[in-house]
């Protein structure tokens, strides 16, 4: 059929000049007997220009409309809006020229040299999965915002070269954020630098295992703040080249043997309790200076195996020196 605004060559390719579009119409194959082709259930469709009459009686049932067009496109234009024909050739219903092409089969397209692609905002719908294979380098740009996200529970994996390749990350700054938990595995040596302030906190048990030497250095100096605390090892060296200084509330030492070199020692004891099983000091000089030194004992007995101590008048540098055994003792 024809009229003077078209060019029918008795196929089913048309132009009209009215709408300024020519198209290549293939129906769909009727896939169950007795079924008819209504001439819009869509086979193939190549159509260059404005929307066609087959656009616009498709959208008169949106199952069929989804044959022409894609989700998002349909999305955009609105469900149900007339702009989903009317706006298939661009933004201007009076001036743009565009091109569909729509097939319920493969759609197949190979070039034996390059491809160049130019689009404005570019959406790609895959209803299945999507691979990308290159033999070359893979360049992925963006001026703006990217993105790359999996579905609700799928693993997320990127993969240097079956762990042969390197990875590199490079950014100004750096934000983690993990649901669960996680797990870092690094069998070669591990190297970190920060330049700035470093801050951890741990709200669960900490546990650090070393199978071989540990070195700690605080140039600058260590703040430890414990509610308590447990170390058990073989031997626990410290090395304070500076100075140590410990304030407690209350202090606590069980030790099967100690030995100790102390050059200079100062101690200020406000009460200090002592209990000696048994007690050897050997001192090569002992300056003892005390303003008043008690000992209280029901009763003091003193042993000496070279000495005078049972006088009770002793003259020392021609002064008296009183003991009274019961209650004074020297040190």
């Amino acid at each position: 059929m024809s009229d003077e605004n078209t060019n029918d060559s008795g196929s089913d390719s048309k132009i009209d000049y009215n709408t300024k579009h020519v198209y290549f119409y293939l129906p769909k194959v009727p896939t169950e007997d007795g079924e008819v082709a209504d001439n819009i259930d869509l086979g193939a469709m190549l159509r260059l220009g404005g929307y066609c009459d087959l656009e616009q009686q498709a959208h008169k049932l949106p199952a069929d409309e989804l044959h022409y067009y894609p989700q998002k496109y349909i999305d955009t234009q609105g469900a149900g809006s007339e702009d989903i024909f009317k706006k298939s050739a661009g933004s201007s219903t009076e001036s743009s020229h565009g091109i569909l092409m729509a097939c319920d089969g493969h759609f197949l397209l190979k070039a034996a040299e390059k491809m160049f692609v130019e689009t404005g905002d570019h959406h790609l719908q895959v209803n299945g999965d999507y691979e990308h294979d290159t033999t070359g380098s893979v360049n992925v740009q963006s001026g703006d915002i990217m993105t790359l996200k999996s579905g609700t529970n799928k693993t997320l994996t990127l993969n240097a070269g079956d762990k042969t390749g390197d990875m590199e990350l490079l950014a100004n700054n750096k934000t983690e954020t993990v649901q669960g938990n996680s797990t870092s595995n690094v069998t070669g040596d591990e190297n970190k630098t920060t330049s700035g302030d470093f801050s951890w906190l741990k709200k669960g048990f900490d546990t650090t295992y070393s199978l071989k030497v540990s070195v700690s250095g605080f140039a600058a100096g260590q703040i430890v703040g414990s509610s308590w605390g447990f170390q058990s090892f073989g031997y626990l060296f410290k090395i304070y080249p500076i100075g140590h200084l410990v304030l407690s509330g209350t202090q606590f030492n069980s030790t099967g043997y100690a030995m100790g070199n102390t050059a200079l020692r100062n101690n200020i004891d406000g009460l200090l309790l002592e209990n000696n099983g048994a007690r050897v000091k050997t001192a090569l000089t002992n300056n003892g200076f005390f303003g008043l030194n008690v000992h209280a004992a029901q009763i003091v007995n003193q042993y000496a195996a070279l000495g005078a101590g049972g006088n009770g008048v002793n003259v020392n540098n021609g002064g008296p020196d009183v003991r009274v055994r019961a209650l004074v003792s020297f040190m």
